[in-house]
């Protein structure tokens, strides 16, 4: 019994922190969305469509602090701080450069990204004048993901928190001027929100430097042991997260591959999807909390050799998984027409495209959330990054995407029942797959001997 309390107190002292810091960065968006809906179903199908691309830049950056986050962890466990500045050195400097890339790709060429996604010709150039403006929060935003997810795996939730609560507030208080005019600032709209979003990510970048640099934490070295990893250290860097990398890289084109589809459908109800998307996040941060403290639990575990006390706690994460999903899924259902009274609606279509939605996502969650516990947080701590990336990939598009595409392109079934295809077809047979692999143990792999 004492072991399970000083599990429960462990995991409640990472978790927490972490899922209010995700919370906080959920319910900034939610206002966001918020301001944004009084402009209509065009700026908020807009925002959505270009939202997809960030999406894709911020998937790729999961992918390194994840790839990153499992050598830290296990490095962690053992006590090797060379191991985690190599790391984080590694990671940082291919993820900012790559951010550099797609910063250039998005503004040069956003027409030609916009126009995949095939929304209407006000909304696409709606679209196209926002995500010009975004672009440049990339790199910010890399550079505090990264770092954050390294400061986490050794157990520093404090700054994380710290820096997403007053970039969020920035982000509000930008917002509440620049859409709508107020404190003296020019009236913006939708161009308002994407300089809001720019400043205060850039905000947050200089808070996490500004500890990483003065303050006392286990990443902070020089500049030649940070980054002298040498390519021996990057080729084993990279073997086990090129995986990780890949698969969010092809999850985040599959995911977009589903928003191609729904946007084609209706403006009004692409608009309730991109609301009812916003209001997932405030419950779906908490499993992003849960789940990362699984991963530094279960990676310091591995890293210290200690295989039998991983394996306890990742299978106490795991019946944890559901059963927070019965809660919070059934209070967002209970609760949905409350959280849509924030917005503004336009259409009484896009209020009950998001109700259906929330209803049905709330219900769904506690089977959703098992492969997402199982891929992110053990299989990846354990150090095998390779069996997620390949149970992911194959469910998403082999299965997932081609019956979307068949239910919205050749069936043209109901926008709500689009969607159910496409969690069911996912979930169901990941969850199965995950389940398996679990159970098999070979998912502990320790990292620290190589």
């Amino acid at each position: 019994m004492s072991d399970l309390k000083s599990f429960i107190k462990q995991a409640a002292l990472l978790a927490l922190p972490i899922a209010m810091q995700n919370l906080l960065t959920s319910c900034g968006s939610l206002v966001d969305t918020a301001m944004i809906v009084p402009l209509g179903d065009v700026a908020i199908s807009a925002v959505g469509v270009a939202s997809r691309l960030t999406f894709l830049t911020n998937v790729i950056g999961f992918g390194f602090c994840s790839g990153m986050s499992t050598m830290i962890a296990q490095y962690w466990g053992v006590g090797d701080r060379r191991g985690i500045h190599r790391s984080y050195g590694v990671a940082l400097s291919v993820s900012f450069s790559l951010s550099l890339v797609l910063l250039s790709l998005f503004y040069i060429f956003t027409g030609f990204f916009i126009g995949l996604f095939g929304p209407a010709a006000n909304v696409a150039a709606t679209a196209v004048d926002y995500l010009k403006i975004v672009a440049f929060s990339i790199p910010f935003v890399m550079y505090s993901s990264v770092t954050c997810a390294a400061l986490r795996s050794t157990e520093k939730v404090f700054v994380p928190l710290l820096s997403s609560s007053i970039s969020v507030c920035v982000n509000v208080f930008c917002n509440y001027c620049l859409i709508f005019g107020n404190c003296g600032m020019p009236q913006l709209g939708v161009i308002g929100a994407a300089y809001g979003t720019v400043i205060g990510c850039g905000v947050q970048a200089i808070i996490v430097f500004a500890f990483v640099v003065f303050g006392k934490n286990p990443i902070k070295a020089s500049l030649k042991e940070t980054f002298g990893f040498g390519r021996v250290f990057a080729k084993n860097f990279f073997k086990t997260a090129s995986p990780v990398l890949l698969n969010e890289c092809l999850w985040a084109i599959g995911a977009n591959g589903y928003t191609m589809v729904l946007a084609r459908q209706s403006t009004e109800k692409y608009a309730g999807y991109t609301i009812f998307e916003t209001v997932q996040q405030l419950v779906f941060v908490f499993f992003v909390g849960l789940c990362t403290a699984a991963a530094i639990m279960i990676g310091k575990s591995v890293g210290r050799g200690d295989n039998e006390g991983a394996y306890r706690d990742a299978k106490r994460f795991l019946i944890m998984t559901p059963l927070f999903g019965l809660l919070l899924g059934g209070t967002m259902a209970l609760l949905r027409n409350y959280l849509l009274m924030l917005f503004d609606f336009e259409t009484e279509t896009a209020r009950g495209t998001a109700s259906a939605l929330i209803l049905f996502y709330g219900l769904w969650i506690v089977i959703r959330m098992i492969p997402y516990t199982s891929i992110c947080g053990i299989f990846r701590a354990g150090g095998d990054t390779k069996t997620g990336c390949k149970i992911e990939l194959a469910t998403m598009y082999a299965l997932c995407l081609p019956c979307v595409i068949t239910a919205g392109i050749l069936l043209k079934l109901p926008f709500f029942w689009i969607v159910v295809i496409m969690f069911a077809a996912d979930d169901i047979p990941k969850g199965i797959l995950c389940i398996k692999h679990f159970v098999s143990k070979k998912w502990m792999i320790n990292l620290t001997r190589r």
